[in-house]
């Protein structure tokens, strides 16, 4: 399961949902100028499209590393473990360092992102050219000639900026997606407020769904029968939307709330990375939906 024991969502070597969502959603949020989080920050007018960009960048990355997890992670234990290589695959750090750094050039949010920002783009200036060159250097084949000289002297680099990612990656992601679920949250009372029947209704599934897969990637005690009232609840509520445009989600959502169940009956690797797949698919599915077109 995930190996970071906490959201990744989507984490390496198990990213899921971390990889939360760019869901702020279509319209909506640009009269979030209001306080929003604690303390006294408040965003700026162009904060939507702002944050997007670190939630895009964060949940690409997340999701390419679940998908690549297979080929990840084996390399990763084989380099540590002294084990010799004949190819290279490692999640896609350089793209995430080039995104968060657009990200940033354009601004930062919120105060409290500085510190893992900074801490995350500092490993990532690191670890990205010793990731390039040992692609490099298995994709020539030069192990054969330099009888894994190059190998030696760069693999414990990479297993040791490796390990120091994925120490302060996590905080990076928990933080976006915190300030990420406060917004939807105040999305949602903006659309209970403006009578958006249907659009509020989807917004609550989303949350209280995220809510769980949260608790389910939390390593703590699992209420089986609590968790199982939740999802029948959100099903419920689902099946109040009857609006073509949203039965794709729908499915989605559904193939989620089946997923997660196989998961509590049966918490292996495996049934992990296909619920926080599917969550995933929900979640993009999510993305793509026109949410305030559903109470036109």
């Amino acid at each position: 399961m995930n190996p970071l024991g906490k959201r990744i969502t989507v984490a390496v070597l198990c990213m899921s949902a971390c990889a939360a969502p760019l869901f702020l959603g279509g319209c909506g949020l640009s009269n979030v100028t209001k306080q929003i989080s604690q303390g006294s920050q408040k965003p700026q007018q162009n904060d939507v499209e702002l944050f997007n960009k670190y939630i895009k960048a964060i949940g690409d990355f997340n999701s390419r590393s679940l998908t690549f997890s297979y080929a990840n992670t084996p390399d990763m234990e084989d380099l540590k473990s002294g084990k010799h290589l004949t190819s290279f695959s490692s999640p896609d750090f350089k793209r995430l360092e080039e995104a968060l750094q657009e990200a940033k050039n354009a601004g930062v949010p919120y105060d409290d992102m500085n510190e893992p920002l900074d801490k995350v783009l500092a490993v990532l200036h690191d670890i990205v050219p010793v990731a390039d060159e040992l692609d490099a250097y298995y994709d020539a084949k030069t192990y054969t000639t330099d009888n894994y000289a190059k190998e030696q002297q760069l693999g414990p680099k990479y297993v040791q900026l490796y390990e120091q990612f994925y120490a302060v990656y996590p905080a990076l992601d928990d933080i976006i997606h915190k300030h990420n679920t406060e917004r939807q949250k105040e999305h949602l009372k903006e659309m209970k407020d403006a009578g958006q029947k249907n659009g509020a209704a989807v917004q609550e599934v989303h949350l209280r769904l995220t809510d769980i897969i949260d608790g389910l990637e939390s390593n703590k005690p699992i209420d089986a029968n609590a968790v199982n009232q939740e999802l029948q609840a959100i099903s419920d509520l689902a099946n109040t939307i009857n609006k073509s445009e949203y039965d794709s989600t729908k499915r989605s959502l559904h193939q989620t709330i089946g997923a997660i169940r196989t998961f509590m009956s049966n918490q292996d690797d495996k049934n992990y990375e296909n619920m926080i797949s599917q969550y995933n698919d929900f979640i993009s599915d999510m993305n793509n939906l026109d949410i305030h077109g559903l109470d036109k």
